[in-house]
């Protein structure tokens, strides 16, 4: 509880602190609040790292850790195209964050693929029983 407490008050800080500087210097701002994001995200690693650690371990006992491992990977596009989507909105770039939406959405789905495949080629062999 206490390290949520850290992460939001830095946030808090760092909000309050990109606004101040938004008034002298809005490309400053941005530079500085991607950087605290970035901070933020480093500071949680550790903690996703166990969590990371931990489905593994689960889904190799139940035979899916390709299926994590994709999902795993999908979370990770999905994070950083967050990020890139919240830098681009700050600087007024909506277009260009619509834009990267788009390639996060797409690089998911391509992604996602071989469990599709593998979807379809167990419900054939289901049916074919």
């Amino acid at each position: 509880m206490t390290r949520i407490a850290a992460v939001a008050a830095v946030a808090l800080l760092a909000a309050v602190c990109g606004a101040l500087i938004r008034r002298g210097s809005g490309e400053t701002a941005v530079l500085f609040t991607l950087a605290a994001a970035v901070g933020v995200f480093l500071f949680t690693l550790s903690d996703v790292s166990a969590l990371i650690e931990t489905a593994f371990g689960l889904a190799s006992e139940a035979g899916m850790a390709d299926a994590l491992a994709v999902m795993l990977k999908a979370l990770g596009i999905v994070l950083v195209g967050r990020l890139a989507v919240g830098v681009c909105k700050d600087t007024g770039e909506a277009a260009l964050a619509s834009g990267v939406e788009f390639a996060v959405k797409t690089a998911v789905l391509l992604i996602s693929l071989p469990l599709l495949e593998e979807l379809l080629r167990n419900v054939r062999e289901v049916l074919a029983l």
